[in-house]
């Protein structure tokens, strides 16, 4: 009998922890702080993947109760600089593998709109973009809408998240 109980409420745990999150619920859902754990691009037309962080990014993304939001996430393919004096060549590579943003948000459904105050990418800051979030257990997936990369193929980028309080 114990045996049966402790299995039907560890079941039940395990069943609960991969449910996703209505969508009236996501507004205060999303707020804590998440550990990136992913991100690609994939090509609409041909569904190929690219991982411009590589498969490991690092970072943290923080969204308060008060409707603030920051964040900063860097690829997994960073090499420290050869001397504390940092070359340009130095730079580029260390900006062109790293993203960092604060500004505002607010959820409405499963669209999360951010307004961008400051970013590491000027032609961000100023703007607003809306992304679709789903949360499952301690799991937050963004998706953007597609847009046009540099060759001009349609793209979405999703982000994947885990929850670290």
């Amino acid at each position: 009998m114990k045996l049966s109980l402790v299995t039907a409420i560890s079941a039940a745990f395990l069943l609960a922890l991969g449910q996703r999150v209505p969508a009236e619920d996501l507004a205060s859902s999303i707020v804590g702080v998440w550990k990136y754990t992913g991100g690609h691009i994939k090509e609409v037309a041909s569904g190929k993947i690219d991982y411009p962080f590589g498969q490991n990014p690092t970072g943290q993304l923080v969204y308060t109760k008060g409707g603030h939001i920051v964040s900063v996430f860097a690829g997994d393919n960073r090499k420290a600089p050869a001397s504390p004096a940092f070359t340009d060549a130095e730079r580029i590579t260390l900006f062109n593998t790293m993203a960092a943003l604060s500004g505002t948000y607010k959820v409405e459904g499963n669209t999360l709109t951010v307004t961008y105050t400051t970013s590491w990418n000027q032609t961000w800051t100023g703007s607003t973009q809306k992304r679709q979030i789903e949360i499952a257990g301690n799991k937050l997936t963004i998706t953007s809408a597609p847009f046009k990369n540099e060759q001009g193929q349609d793209v979405i980028f999703v982000v994947t998240l885990e929850r670290v309080e």
